[in-house]
Formats: structure tokens, C-alpha cells, sequence
């Protein structure tokens, strides 16, 4: 996917049989990305923990043959899986949506090892092992393009009702190093890398977090964090699919080694 062709900028399908991996594709992010890149003519591997919710998405999901591979990110044994699958089924993988991430609430001082170990694991171990093993498919290509979702958070201390998300901060940091260090270091193998970090978006993440929080609880929370966003809402998973489209496809050919902010002006308000 190297180079700005024409045809495929202006076509209604930019992804036309075109091979993306989704990971964490179960829910939010990643199902609204599933959703758009399909309309967008790619052909789809998808990855989630939870295999039922990849069973329902893959149900509504224009186009055929796309896979599941289930499984936890953090283990290497999955991303093997998922890229053995994609390379058996079509000898090729043209894009990467790097995009597993648990939030955390607590305090430094509350942080055990083993929950700043699980959140590390997954946020920036499970983003390693996938780029681990799919670049060298994209190196023999001599192209492909990766896009890893990352946060605001990785560039700000951040706080909710007087409680810190430092080890989800320090992770979403991680992951946008991880995303500037590929950039430069593949491009010359014809492989862009970018990030997405994305503001707001209502998703399941938080009832993950914390199940036993009511409605109420819930509708306030994102009232809150609505709040300061200057356009006034919060963004949708499809929105955020839209940009990931964007950054994979040669409608971007040009840009590597960016961060895109799809935050509603959020952090412009920041700055």
C-alpha cells in the first residue's frame, strides 16, 4: 500500500480485498473499525477474548470470509494464531488495527504488581507480540499500514472523581512510542505506522471495569466527561472506525509516524 493511487482514493471500497487484522474487536472501537473497513471492501481477521461477541459481529458484517481468532492478546500464542490465519487464507496481511485496552482506576499507592502487570500485559505487551509478528509479513511485502489506538491519556495525568489512571496513562504512552518507533524504523520497507487517540467514546469498557455500576451511575459519568468537549458530545465507535479507514487506506499514503486526535476538540481546549 505504498504511493497515492488515484482509483482507489476515490473508490466507495478504498480497502477492496484488501487483508486487516482487528484486534479487540468485540466491542467499541474495534467493532465500529470491523463495521467500516468492511463496507470498505477489506477482508477481515478479527480478535477478541470473547469469542461470542466476534460470533454476533461477524453475523451483520458485509462481505465473506472473514475469521475469528480468539484468544487473550497478551499471549503470544494468539497473535501467531492470528497471523497464521491470515497468511493461510490469503498470503498476505495490508493493515493492522492495534487495538486491545483496559482502563484502571486506583492510586499508586493501592496498585498491586500483579494488577500493574495484567494492564501493562494487555495494553502494551499484547500491542508488541501483534506487531511482533505481523510486520514480518509486511516487510516481505515491501508495504502495509498499522494503525494502533492510543489515548489522550498517554500524554496527560488524568484523574477521575479524585482517583488516578496512571498505569492506563503510562500504557497509552507506551503504546504511541511503540507506534512512532515503527514508523521510522519501517518505512523504508514501505510501512507506514500512525495512532489514533480517540476522546470519548461511549463503549463497554467502563461496565467492564465496573459491572455492578448502575445506569444512573453510568449516564453520569459520561455526562461528565462530556463536559469540557467542545463539540459537545461524545464520538461514536463508528466515527472512530472512520478515521482508522482513513489511516490505513491510501488516502493517507503520505502520513506515517503520526498521532491523529479524533477527541472533539478536546484537547485543544488543553493545550
Amino acid at each position: 500500500m505504498s504511493g497515492w493511487a488515484k482509483a482507489d482514493w476515490m473508490s466507495s471500497e478504498p480497502m477492496r480485498d484488501r487483508v486487516v487484522v482487528v484486534t479487540g474487536a468485540g466491542s467499541g472501537i474495534g467493532a465500529g473499525a470491523a463495521r467500516v473497513l468492511a463496507a470498505a471492501g477489506a477482508r477481515l481477521v478479527l480478535n477478541d477474548l470473547r469469542e461470542e461477541y466476534l460470533t454476533s459481529l461477524i453475523e451483520e458484517l458485509p462481505g465473506e470470509g472473514h475469521l475469528i481468532v480468539a484468544g487473550d492478546i497478551s499471549v503470544e500464542s494468539t497473535s501467531e494464531a492470528i497471523v497464521a490465519a491470515a497468511t493461510e487464507r490469503w498470503g498476505r496481511i495490508d493493515g493492522l488495527v492495534s487495538n486491545v485496552g483496559l482502563m484502571h482506576f486506583k492510586d499508586i499507592d493501592e496498585v498491586s504488581v500483579e494488577e500493574f502487570d495484567h494492564v501493562m500485559g494487555v495494553n502494551v505487551r499484547g500491542m508488541f507480540l501483534i506487531c511482533k509478528h505481523v510486520i514480518p509479513v509486511m516487510v516481505r511485502q515491501q508495504s502495509g499500514s498499522i494503525v494502533i489506538v492510543t489515548s489522550p491519556s498517554g500524554y496527560r495525568g488524568q484523574e477521575f472523581d479524585g482517583t488516578s489512571t496512571f498505569v492506563y496513562n503510562m500504557s497509552k504512552a507506551a503504546t504511541r512510542q511503540l507506534s512512532t518507533s515503527l514508523a521510522t524504523r519501517y518505512a523504508r520497507d514501505g510501512i507506514r505506522s500512525n495512532a489514533l487517540a480517540p476522546g470519548t467514546i461511549r463503549t463497554k469498557q467502563v461496565r467492564h471495569f465496573l459491572p455492578d455500576m448502575s445506569a444512573e451511575d453510568e449516564d453520569a459519568i459520561f455526562a461528565g466527561a462530556t463536559a469540557p468537549i467542545p463539540l459537545g458530545r461524545t464520538g461514536t465507535p463508528e466515527e472512530m472506525g472512520a478515521v482508522i479507514l482513513f489511516l490505513l487506506s491510501d488516502q493517507s499514503s503520505f502520513v506515517t509516524g503520526h498521532t491523529l486526535f479524533a477527541d472533539g476538540g478536546h484537547t485543544a481546549k488543553l493545550l
